[in-house]
Order: structure tokens, then C-alpha cells, then sequence
């Protein structure tokens, strides 16, 4: 109940009055301010009028409600959701093509070395590579290391 009537009696506060600020000065020089003009020999100005309509954000084209505000909100919340995960994506690949490289650089460096190559095989255990096989290795490697270090 009380609730109630303090809503009632805030809405009824609310309401616009058209209203105007005065601005005189009395005759000792002191400025004053008042709702009211200046009664008597003063000179007092209206420095400020208050309209009785208040604007509001439908009253002009130009302004946007609150739906297309909120909306635009999540518009652009949504975007730069959508540039964060594609800027972590990026930052992934580019981490994975970097890793990529250096291990196709080091298997070009170790099969070009003059240590004997040789694959692993679950089946047979390992097994070098003859002449023909590194050659063919080697050549792989360098198009891997051509492919991923660009």
C-alpha cells in the first residue's frame, strides 16, 4: 500500500509545468534567482525556459527507441564475439603453421645429415632408408618444409 502511494504521489510530482528562471539583482549588487520576476525598480531577465512538453526520444525522427538500441547492442556484441573467436582461430592456425615448419625443417636437416636414416614401423621395428628411399625422403621433406614455412 504504501508502495503504491508513493508511486502515485511521485507520478503526480512529475508532471511538466511550464516554468521560467529570473535572474535580478537587488540594490546592494547581489545576483538572485528566482521562479518569480523581480518586484519594484530591479531589472530582472527570463534566463531560462522550461517548455511544458518534454522531449522524448519518439518525438524526433532522427532518435532510435530502445528496442533498436538494444538491438544494435547485440548486433555489435555479436560481431565482436564473432572477430574474437576468428582472432583466436587465427592465432591457432598460424601457432600449428609455425610448429609445422620447424618440425619439417628438422626432419629435412636430419635426413640430410650424413647419419643413417630410418623409419619405425610397429611390425618390423626399424628400418633404414637405402640411398633411393632418402633421396625420395629428403625431396618430401623439402615440400613439406616448401609448404608450411611460407
Amino acid at each position: 500500500m504504501k508502495t503504491l502511494l508513493g508511486l502515485i504521489v511521485f507520478l503526480l510530482s512529475a508532471t511538466p509545468v511550464n516554468a521560467e528562471l529570473y535572474k535580478w539583482v537587488d540594490e546592494q549588487g547581489k545576483v538572485h534567482y528566482s521562479d518569480q520576476p523581480a518586484s519594484g525598480k530591479t531589472k530582472s531577465e527570463a534566463i531560462l525556459e522550461i517548455p511544458n512538453q518534454p522531449t522524448t526520444s519518439t518525438s524526433t525522427a532522427s532518435s532510435k527507441t530502445w528496442q533498436e538500441k538494444e538491438l544494435e547492442y547485440k548486433k555489435r556484441q555479436s560481431s565482436a564475439a564473432e572477430a574474437e573467436a576468428k582472432k583466436q582461430k587465427d592465432a591457432q592456425d598460424e601457432k600449428t603453421k609455425r610448429e609445422n615448419c620447424a618440425n619439417a625443417k628438422q626432419n629435412l636437416s636430419q635426413l640430410e645429415s650424413i647419419a643413417p636414416a630410418y623409419t619405425y614401423d610397429e611390425k618390423t621395428g626399424r628400418s633404414y632408408l637405402n640411398p633411393t628411399q632418402r633421396a625420395e625422403a629428403i625431396e618430401k621433406a623439402r615440400k613439406s618444409v616448401t609448404e608450411w614455412c611460407k
